[in-house]
Formats: C-alpha cells, sequence, structure tokens
C-alpha cells in the first residue's frame, strides 16, 4: 500500500474510533479524547473538525473542568441521518423512525388481513409527511419479515407466498420513495437483537430466544454475534420433532404450541369435551373457538384448557434443552402471545428443562414490545454508522 493509502486508512480508523467512542460514552471534550484513545491533540482536532463540518459530530457545550478555560465538547450528532424500521410479521404492518443511537422517535400500527387491503406508498407517504421527515434524511431501512431470504431468494418451504407478495409490495412502494439500501432479516433475528439490546443483555455473549406465537422460531446470539446459518434458515424450529404420537407419525413442535396447532388441536377435540368450560364460551359452535376463548377458560382453571397448557408448556421445555444439549447455552428467553397465557407456564418450562439439562439454566418471559421492529432500527443504524465512516 502506497503512503497516501496509508495515511488514508489511519485517517478512517481514528476517525472510527472517535465516533464508536463518542457513540458509546456521549460528549467529550477533545483533550480527553486525544488521552483516552491515545493520539496526538492535533491529529483529534483535525479529524473532530472535519467530522463536524460533515454534520457526523457536534460541538455540545462547555465541559465542567474547573480550573482555566472550559473545553468545548464534542459528541456524536445521533440526528445526522434517521433510519427506518418495518415490521411485516403477523398480519400487521409497522413503521417507526429512529435516529442513529436507536431511539425511537415516532411509530405507526396497524392491523390488515391481505396486503390489497393497504396502499403502501400512500401509506408511507402519509407517515412522513405528518412527522415532517424527508425521503433524503433516511439512510438505510431494515425490515422484520416472518420467512427466510436467502441469497436474494425465498424459499419455496420456508416462506409462505401471502408474505412473498406482502414482502415484493412493500419494497415496490419503498423504492419509490427512498434510493437507499434495504436490510431484510428474519424478524425473531431481528426480535433477539431487539431484545438483547432493550433489556441491556449485552453483556451476554451467548443467548436462545424461542417465540411461540402465530408460529414456532428461535434466534441466536453466538460469542456475541447473531447466528444466522449457512442459508439464513437457523432458527427454524418449528421443524423440531419433540415427540412421536401413537401412530408414530412426526408431530412438528409448531404443531402443537403455536396459536394454529392449538386451535386445531381444540377443534378436533371439540366433540368431546362439551363439559368443558370452553365448551360452553364458545356456545358449542366450533367456529367460536379462538386463543381468546382458550385464554379465557384457561384462567378460569378448565380442566381440559389446563392439560392442554401442561402439554404445550412440556413441549415447549423439550424443544429449549434439546437446543441447550447441543449448544450449551444457559440464558434463554421465550417471547410470543403463548407464553402468557398463564402466569404458570414460564414456571413449568423451567421444570422440564432443569429435569432434563444437568446444568442450570435461566428460561426468562420477554420483557420487550416491539423487539423485532427495535431490531430493524438496531441493523439499520449499525449499516448507517459504517456507510458514513467508509
Amino acid at each position: 500500500m502506497t503512503q497516501a493509502g496509508n495515511q488514508s486508512m489511519v485517517k478512517k480508523n481514528n476517525q472510527r474510533a472517535i465516533v464508536k467512542y463518542l457513540i458509546n460514552n456521549g460528549a467529550t471534550s477533545r483533550a480527553d479524547l486525544a488521552k483516552i484513545l491515545k493520539v496526538s491533540k492535533p491529529t483529534i482536532s483535525k479529524n473532530t473538525n472535519e467530522l463536524i463540518e460533515k454534520g457526523i459530530l457536534i460541538e455540545a457545550g462547555k465541559g465542567a473542568n474547573e480550573l482555566g478555560k472550559k473545553s468545548i465538547l464534542v459528541d456524536f450528532n445521533k440526528i445526522h441521518k434517521y433510519v427506518l424500521g418495518i415490521d411485516i410479521s403477523k398480519k400487521r404492518f409497522k413503521i417507526t423512525v429512529g435516529d442513529l443511537v436507536c431511539n425511537i422517535k415516532h411509530t405507526v400500527d396497524i392491523e390488515y388481513n391481505h396486503p390489497d387491503e393497504i396502499d403502501f406508498s400512500s401509506f408511507i407517504n402519509e407517515f412522513l409527511e405528518t412527522h415532517n421527515i424527508s425521503n433524503l434524511d433516511i439512510a438505510i431501512i431494515g425490515i422484520s419479515y416472518p420467512g427466510i431470504i436467502s441469497n436474494g431468494e425465498f424459499p419455496n418451504i420456508l416462506s409462505e407466498k401471502i408474505n412473498q407478495i406482502k414482502l415484493n409490495k412493500l419494497v415496490s412502494s419503498l423504492n419509490e420513495f427512498f434510493d437507499v439500501d434495504i436490510i431484510i432479516k428474519n424478524d425473531i433475528n431481528l426480535a433477539i437483537i431487539g431484545e438483547r439490546i432493550k433489556s441491556k443483555l449485552l453483556n451476554i455473549d451467548n443467548l436462545l430466544y424461542i417465540s411461540v406465537d402465530v408460529g414456532v422460531g428461535a434466534g441466536l446470539i453466538i460469542n456475541g454475534k447473531l447466528y444466522e446459518g449457512d442459508r439464513k434458515g437457523a432458527g427454524e424450529i418449528g421443524f423440531s420433532v419433540p415427540n412421536i404420537n401413537i401412530e408414530g407419525k412426526y408431530i412438528n413442535i409448531e404443531d402443537i404450541v403455536s396459536k394454529t396447532g392449538i386451535l386445531n388441536i381444540i377443534k378436533k377435540d371439540f366433540a368431546n369435551i362439551k363439559t368443558s368450560i370452553i365448551y360452553s364460551l364458545c356456545e358449542g359452535i366450533e367456529d367460536n373457538i379462538s386463543i381468546e376463548k382458550f385464554s379465557q377458560a384457561l384462567n378460569k382453571n378448565d380442566d381440559y384448557c389446563i392439560k392442554l397448557k401442561n402439554k404445550i408448556s412440556q413441549y415447549i421445555g423439550v424443544t429449549i434443552a434439546n437446543i441447550i444439549a447441543l449448544l450449551d447455552i444457559k440464558n434463554v428467553i421465550v417471547g410470543g402471545d403463548i407464553p402468557l397465557l398463564h402466569t404458570s407456564m414460564i414456571k413449568e418450562i423451567n421444570k422440564v428443562v432443569s429435569e432434563l439439562i444437568p446444568f442450570h439454566t435461566n428460561v426468562n418471559l420477554a420483557q420487550i414490545k416491539n423487539s423485532s421492529l427495535i431490531g430493524a432500527v438496531e441493523v439499520a443504524v449499525e449499516e448507517t454508522i459504517e456507510m458514513i465512516l467508509s
């Protein structure tokens, strides 16, 4: 590499170090930056001034030093650019704008049954106008998607056609408004990122996130980094088989513990549970069966629903134990609506795991709402920081 090339690389590294430090630690004087980063004061001054000219840094008032002239603090300009985070999972469209330290500014959430019911272009335009945001203010867009995209294509098995239609329509609308990169990742992978950041779990290098909701999925942080697998399909545990029924047929975990699976089980048993509370709540009409009715009957201690809840907890516990046995992860988070159906479920899941695994494992409920949306903002921010420092 030439001398000019070396100088350019040193300059980039210095500026990257300055920005990263300010993002993590807040406003700091130039003199303190020189001490902390072990770089000369003239070099720090030259690089901070250049970053200020670009709008990446700002001067943020005077320091608190007691003696002599007050030092001028510099800080990262968190509104140098904005990012959009979008979540299109669970028949919902959530859109949010975040600054460059992942502060969520504005969020809108609407529900729909089919992509044709929503005009993405009009919705995005209205969202930006309402919050006085120009499309030029947006650096990168992150999308949370309930499926897998590998090498730019949809695997036929892992991505439902309706979701593909939804995503294609959304991306087409975004391309009308923005000339920016769009990052698309699996919703559960983004959920573990969002949960890890907002629950302050960044000190945990290995983390397993299980989502039990409409479907069943997992996210993995290994050695501090998201693990997506060779084909971006890591975490598709809905295909795992924790048991075999008496007829010798393989039963996927998703067939038992997901919302769809639970409803199918109740419908199959419905004619034989006429004395149950859930049968009464549904007025004996199969079409009235819902997760809400199941939850109501469960909290009224309906015997049938209690037994089904216990079975669900057992299957979730077995699945977690199998993953732990392979990867030796001691911290597990369980998210989604199903683990929230009854207060006893997380305790029962922990009991199953402790019976199957000889070493202690922490299995806790997820604490963060909209974690996939937060994760979408985070990956967009990370990419934006890299872009402005390149």
